[in-house]
């Protein structure tokens, strides 16, 4: 900081506040001394920032750094319709303990909050680390800056801007499936979706049920993909096709299926499954790895914190979590 107030001309206690984004410090002279900075190669050391804001705040103590859990629902608690999401905002609260950080909700689309302001209040606070919660269906981006922070976001909603990831794995979860069903004698095998949960999840286990389908047909039906045709064109679906097992995406999909099908007396005989079975459930099918993904989100974000990569990634990584079959 010395070197970059030395270089511009500058206090340090000036450098300090520009690199901070504080407003008693012009516009352009926060962008004159970033850019002095970028071109000296400078950057903050995350954890003794974080010291720092503690001591500004007055604070004698810390239990550790903390990480934002970044959620943009229109309500503050709308992310948690979702049981997976909980499950997995408490174990990843589990993780960040174990490595001496804290996490914390931040809400972006609270009563007057703004991108930048958010943005303003986690630098303020010290806080480098950024886990972004799956988005709801209506968003699949961010107008957030992320250059300053580390950041990981879980799923496949936020399509931009481009980030880490850490992800269930679709596509290798629908191969298993398919083998697991084959194995115990199914002979027609369907997969039926929504279009709007093929977009969540990236059409990977569509696309890892056409693969199969292309590669070897036997025993595997056309796939349904609904939109809004309802519970008429899905039993004329099953009708036609005369599936003996079907395998759905999620939860919804699947509660969807099973109460039509226990009303019907036309798929007496027929077999669910479920490629996102719920921990807490007896569905048959895959069931996530929920402790998994969240120590792999928690140590990826936390690696680039202590290292200091911030900002978007050139080439964003992807960290595939496979779950295991439940009979």
């Amino acid at each position: 900081m010395k070197d970059v107030a030395r270089e511009a001309g500058v206090h340090q206690t000036t450098v300090s506040l520009a690199l901070r984004g504080h407003s008693s410090i012009p516009r352009s002279t926060r962008e004159r001394i970033r850019a002095v900075a970028d071109r000296l190669g400078y950057r903050p050391n995350p954890l003794l920032s974080t010291l720092m804001s503690v001591r500004r705040q007055g604070r004698l103590s810390v239990r550790g750094s903390t990480l934002a859990f970044l959620t943009a629902y229109k309500t503050r608690d709308g992310w948690r319709r979702s049981v997976n999401y909980q499950h997995l905002f408490e174990e990843m609260k589990t993780r960040a303990a174990e490595l001496g950080y804290q996490l914390e909700e931040f809400w972006l689309m609270e009563s007057g909050m703004t991108s930048a302001r958010m943005r303003r209040i986690l630098l303020a606070r010290g806080i480098r680390g950024i886990l972004v919660c799956p988005l709801s269906s209506s968003l699949q981006s961010l107008d957030f800056d992320f250059a300053d922070f580390a950041a990981v976001a879980l799923g496949y909603t936020l399509h931009s801007p481009k980030l880490d990831r850490v992800a269930v794995d679709y596509y290798g979860i629908m191969q298993m499936t398919i083998a697991k069903l084959r194995e115990r004698g199914f002979q027609r095998i369907a997969f039926f979706t929504s279009s709007e949960i093929d977009r969540r999840v990236n059409h990977l286990s569509l696309g890892a049920f056409l693969a199969e389908r292309k590669i070897c047909s036997r025993g595997l039906l056309e796939p349904f993909i609904g939109n809004s045709e309802g519970k008429i064109s899905i039993e004329n679906w099953i009708s036609q096709k005369r599936p003996d097992a079907i395998i759905s995406s999620v939860q919804a999909e699947y509660q969807l299926l099973h109460r039509m099908i226990t009303d019907s007396r036309k798929s007496v005989g027929l077999q669910l499954y479920v490629v996102d079975a719920h921990l807490d459930a007896n569905q048959p099918g895959v069931v996530q790895s929920i402790e998994d993904q969240a120590r792999a989100a928690v140590d990826l974000v936390t690696s680039r914190v202590e290292r200091a990569e911030f900002g978007p990634p050139r080439r964003p990584q992807v960290v595939l979590v496979r779950g295991s079959w439940r009979n």
